[in-house]
C-alpha cells in the first residue's frame, strides 16, 4: 500500500484520515512505525497530530491499533507538563517567563510551548489545571492578571495620515519607538539603552550579574547550567545595539560568550546572542 502524501499546511487532514495513514505506514514498515518516520513520510507535521489528538502520538497509535516503535519515547502527559509549570510558578510566586522556566524546570520551555501552542494556550491550560487542582492558590489571581496584559508592546495610536507624516529633524534628544515597558518609555537607540534594558530583565533571563566594566567584555555574569544540581557557570557578555557591531568593533569572539543587543542582524555570528527586542515581545505576551 502506498501512503498518500499531502503537505501539513493542507486543511483536509482529519482524525480518521491520520489514523488510516498511520495504519498504512505501519503496514509498510512491517508492524510498527516511529513518529519521526511517519512525519517524514506522510507530510503530516506534529502540530497537526497534537491539534487533532489531545493525547498526541500515543492516542493516534491506540486508535490505529499499532504498537509503539522502540525508538519512540513515552511523551510526557499534559498533566505532567502542567505540574512542572506549576512547580516553577509556585517556587517563584509568579508566572515564569520562558527564559526563567528554562533555567529552573526539568523540561524545556519549547516542549511546553509546542504542546499548548504558545504562551496564550499554555496560560489557558494552566488556568484550567489550577482551577481543578489548586483552586485556592494565590497564583490564580496572578494568572488572571497576567492574561489580561496586552499581547504586544504598547505603541502610539495614530491616524493613517499622521502615521506616514515625517517631520523635519531639529536639535535635541532623539527617542526610539514607543515601548512603555516597566518604566522605559522608548526602545533603545544606542548601546547605553541596551545596558539599561538588560538590567531590567537580567533576572528573568536567568543571569546573575557579577560586574560591569567599560572594557571588553562589558559584563561578567553567571547562569544556571544544571537546575537539578544547582550548578552555575560564568558567562562573559558584550553589549551592542546591533549584534553585527561586535564584528565591526573588531572584538575577539574567543574572549566572549554572549552578545546582548537590541537587534540581532548578524546571521553568521559565531557566539550566542540574546536579542532584547524579542525578549521584550515575549515578556509582554
Amino acid at each position: 500500500m502506498e501512503l498518500p502524501h499531502r503537505t501539513c499546511a493542507m486543511a483536509d487532514w482529519t482524525p480518521d484520515s491520520i489514523v488510516a495513514a498511520v495504519r498504512i505506514s505501519a503496514a509498510n514498515a512491517g508492524g510498527a512505525v516511529s513518529r519521526a518516520e511517519f512525519v517524514a513520510n506522510s507530510g503530516i507535521c506534529e502540530y497537526q497530530i497534537y491539534r487533532l489528538f489531545p493525547g498526541g502520538w500515543s492516542e493516534v497509535l491506540r486508535l490505529a491499533g499499532v504498537e509503539r516503535h522502540p525508538h519512540d519515547k513515552d511523551p510526557l502527559s499534559d498533566e505532567a507538563l502542567l505540574e512542572e509549570f506549576h512547580r516553577v510558578a509556585n517556587d517563584l510566586g509568579a508566572i515564569p517567563t520562558w527564559q526563567r522556566f528554562d533555567s529552573l524546570a526539568s523540561i524545556s520551555a519549547g516542549t511546553v510551548r509546542k504542546r499548548f501552542h504558545g504562551l496564550r494556550g499554555t496560560l489557558e491550560a494552566y488556568r484550567s489545571w489550577l482551577a481543578k487542582n489548586h483552586p485556592e492558590s494565590p497564583l490564580m489571581n496572578t494568572l488572571v492578571l497576567r492574561m489580561q496584559r496586552p499581547s504586544h508592546p504598547a505603541t502610539l495610536s495614530l491616524r493613517p495620515g499622521l502615521a506616514r507624516q515625517t517631520w523635519t529633524k531639529r536639535e535635541g534628544m532623539e527617542y526610539g519607538k514607543p515601548l512603555d515597558f516597566r518604566g522605559l518609555r522608548h526602545a533603545p537607540i544606542n548601546e547605553q539603552g541596551v545596558v539599561y534594558l538588560f538590567g531590567i530583565v537580567s533576572y528573568e533571563l536567568g543571569l546573575i550579574v557579577e560586574a560591569i566594566q567599560s572594557g571588553f567584555p562589558d559584563c561578567e555574569a553567571k547562569r544556571c547550567i544544571d537546575p537539578n544540581q544547582d550548578r552555575w557557570q560564568r558567562v562573559r557578555i558584550e553589549f551592542e545595539f546591533r549584534s553585527r557591531n561586535f564584528r565591526d568593533h573588531g572584538h575577539d569572539a574567543a574572549q566572549c560568550d554572549l552578545i546582548v543587543c537590541w537587534e540581532h542582524d548578524w546571521p553568521d555570528c559565531p557566539i550566542e546572542v540574546v536579542e532584547l527586542r524579542s525578549v521584550i515581545g515575549q515578556l509582554h505576551g
